[in-house]
């Protein structure tokens, strides 16, 4: 049987930038915090942010992991705020009555937030 697992790990040049940034666009505590990785419980999910290193470099590649929310302008405006800026969007996909967004944090993390369209 496999079960959900509500987990997403994001490679950070700057362990201190990336965790101040989503501490307070989320407003949530880390639950685990260490020099070269930090952990937050976001609902029933969790956001983990280690350091880049050889193995793990950070880049604007690969997967970007989406957080439903029903207010995507706040998170645009409260993410702006914070020091991050939009990477992609935003953007209407009515193939899946959403509005998309794509931030990138200070420390070059990029993250995705959607919205359904009402």
């Amino acid at each position: 049987m496999i079960q959900a697992l509500y987990r997403l790990r994001l490679i950070s040049s700057d362990i201190k930038q990336s965790k101040l940034f989503f501490e307070n666009l989320f407003d949530v505590k880390t639950i685990e915090n260490q020099t070269t990785f930090v952990a937050f419980k976001i609902a029933d999910s969790y956001l983990e942010i280690i350091l880049e290193d050889i193995k793990n470099p950070a880049s604007t590649g690969g997967s970007i992991g989406y957080w439903l929310v029903d207010d995507l302008d706040y998170f645009i405006n409260k993410a702006n705020e914070l020091g991050g800026k939009i990477y992609r969007g935003p953007l209407n996909v009515h193939e899946i009555e959403s509005r998309i967004v794509q931030i990138q944090d200070p420390a070059g993390c990029i993250m995705g937030f959607e919205e359904r369209i009402k």
